[in-house]
């Protein structure tokens, strides 16, 4: 369980985290800000792609990861001397890891379909978002005299994901059901149970918690407070990511969708 729960975490965050440079694109940030959040799913991904490879997948599943992970290092390679890098090249890779990661949740979690992919990327995002926004405010400690609008545009892209999350998660706890002691109960019913009491801490830490969290960093941004507007976004990313973890387990381990 855990090192399934391990491997598909860091290949979702890997594929999805360099789509973050649409966030800066009308306005892109100079400075060499780009080399680390190129080179962050690299590395990510590259330790993912050899875990891959000595685990027990088919060899097509393995051809695609090597595949996404060769085509994410051509274009970081083009982009990494770039003043900043096209976020439309660098959204190819994204394309075929998707793919690449859709097979590998397969083989993995025995778990396939639309439902399982779009809330698996859905956590991506939100933790990807949570992340990049985090370290664009350490960039604002560092280099003075930014425009706040950079920090204010990746708030309210992990605001939209996480009100994404909100729509999602009401959606399938009003009508999801889970097959749980031998018959299909409803979510909320299966939330009452011991097993899925937990389920209350991803709810909270990944969802309600940063969005209540939200609401500060949008008062701190107005007094253009970017080192405060950074700390609550370091406790927003702790939070995600135990929320995140939790969803990734239930959806494992029950196949609750959340």
């Amino acid at each position: 369980m855990l090192i399934p729960l391990i491997v598909l975490t860091s290949l979702i965050f890997s594929v999805i985290y360099p789509l973050c440079f649409w966030i800066p694109r009308k306005d892109p940030l100079k400075n060499d800000f780009h080399k680390f959040h190129i080179a962050l799913p690299n590395v990510v991904g590259g330790v993912t792609v050899v875990s891959l490879l000595f685990m027990d997948i088919p060899l097509a599943t393995k051809l695609i990861v090597l595949l996404w992970k060769g085509a994410l290092i051509v274009v970081s390679m083009r982009s990494w001397k770039q003043q900043y890098p096209d976020a439309l090249w660098m959204s190819i890779p994204p394309l075929l890891g998707t793919c690449a990661f859709y097979r590998v949740m397969a083989d993995l979690t025995g778990a396939g379909g639309p439902i399982s992919l779009i809330a698996w990327i859905l956590g991506g995002c939100i933790f990807s978002a949570a992340l990049f926004a985090m370290n664009l405010g350490h960039w604002y400690l560092n280099v003075h005299g930014l425009p706040i609008a950079h920090l204010k545009r990746a708030v309210n892209v992990l605001g939209f994901f996480l009100a994404a999350r909100l729509v999602w998660d009401a959606w399938f706890l009003a009508t999801g059901k889970i097959f749980y002691g031998g018959e299909w109960i409803p979510i909320v019913k299966f939330i009452a149970n011991l097993d899925g009491f937990f389920l209350l801490i991803a709810l909270v830490f990944g969802l309600l918690f940063p969005l209540v969290s939200l609401y500060f960093v949008h008062g701190t941004l107005k007094l253009k407070n970017t080192q405060s507007t950074t700390g609550i976004l370091h406790v927003i990313l702790c939070a995600v990511l135990i929320g995140d973890m939790t969803y990734k387990y239930y959806m494992i381990k029950f196949g609750v969708y959340l």
